[in-house]
C-alpha cells in the first residue's frame, strides 16, 4: 500500500502544479527589461446584482448647466444614484478636471448610507468637505480660462467605512482615503467652454 500512496500523492501534486499554472491559452507578450511575467484580474460583477449608477443634471458627455459654475451660480448639483453594493457605510462625491487635475473643484466624504443622492447646493449635515483650490471647504464650480473648453469628470463612491475626517481637511489626503475604502464607483462626464 506505501508504493500506492506515494502514486496518489504524486498525481495531486501534478494536478496541484497544472491548476497553478500561467498558461491558461491566451498569448502573453513578452516581459520587459525588469518585469515579470504576470496576469491581471479583472473585477467580476455578481449575476442579477445592480450596476452603482449616478443620475447627474446633464446628459453623460454634455455640457453642464452655466448655473453650476464659476459663471452662474455656482451651486453644487443635484445628484441621485442606485444601486450601492452591500456593504456600503458612506458615500462620497469628487469632481475633477480632466485638464486641470491638480485643480480641487469638491470632494465630499460621510454622506449618509441611507441617501440615495444631494440636493441641488447641499451634501448633508454629517459630509465633511475638503478645502478646495479656492481654499473654501466647499464647492467650486466649473471656470476654466477664457477661449477654452475643460473636461469634466464627476465621481460618486461608495464606500465601506466612515471616513475620518472633517470639514475643512486638505482634499489630495481626503480623496486618498475615499479611493482606498471605495467599494464601486460611478462616474459621470460633462465639458464646460468659456
Amino acid at each position: 500500500m506505501f508504493p500506492a500512496r506515494r502514486l496518489l500523492a504524486a498525481a495531486s501534486l501534478v494536478l496541484v502544479a497544472a491548476a497553478c499554472s500561467t498558461n491558461d491559452g491566451r498569448d502573453m507578450a513578452t516581459p520587459g527589461a525588469g518585469q515579470s511575467e504576470s496576469i491581471a484580474i479583472a473585477p467580476t460583477t455578481v449575476a442579477g446584482a445592480p450596476e452603482f449608477m449616478v443620475t447627474p443634471p446633464w446628459t453623460e458627455g454634455g455640457v453642464i448647466d452655466p448655473r453650476h459654475t464659476c459663471d452662474g451660480q455656482n451651486v453644487s448639483p443635484a445628484l441621485s444614484w442606485s444601486g450601492a453594493p452591500d456593504g456600503t457605510s458612506s458615500f462620497a462625491v469628487i469632481l475633477t478636471d480632466l485638464d486641470a487635475p491638480e485643480y480641487a473643484h469638491w470632494t465630499v466624504a460621510n454622506i449618509d448610507a441611507a441617501s440615495t443622492g444631494v440636493a441641488e447646493g447641499s451634501v448633508g449635515d454629517l459630509a465633511a468637505v475638503a478645502m478646495n483650490s479656492d481654499a473654501k471647504p466647499d464647492y467650486s464650480g466649473p471656470c476654466p480660462e477664457e477661449g477654452t473648453t475643460h473636461r469634466y469628470s464627476l465621481s460618486v463612491y461608495a464606500v465601506s467605512q466612515v471616513i475620518e475626517a472633517q470639514t475643512g481637511d486638505p482634499a489630495p489626503s481626503l480623496r486618498a482615503a475615499i479611493e482606498s475604502a471605495a467599494l464601486a464607483v460611478a462616474t459621470t462626464e460633462f465639458t464646460y467652454s468659456r
